[in-house]
């Protein structure tokens, strides 16, 4: 499964999961700001060392790009 980090600004795309090798706390916290399974994130822009900038709802949301490349997705 393609992980956040191979989608292009412009795509929509939904959630599916979390990598089980994210460590608990953050994965919480990704679960905590709506990164769950079923959620449609955007992706807006890339930054110049590889981190998002998605939104997420009415949020506006970045990311580095380890995480970004923990969240799966799948249209």
């Amino acid at each position: 499964m393609p992980s956040l980090n191979d989608s292009r600004p412009g795509t929509t795309v939904r959630i599916t999961g979390i990598d089980p090798g994210q460590a608990g706390g953050s994965r919480r916290r990704l679960l905590e700001f709506g990164f769950v399974p079923g959620a449609d994130v955007t992706v807006i822009a890339r930054g110049a060392t590889g981190g998002l900038l998605v939104g997420l709802g009415d949020a506006r949301v970045a990311l580095d790009s380890r995480t970004a490349g923990r969240l799966r997705w799948g249209r």
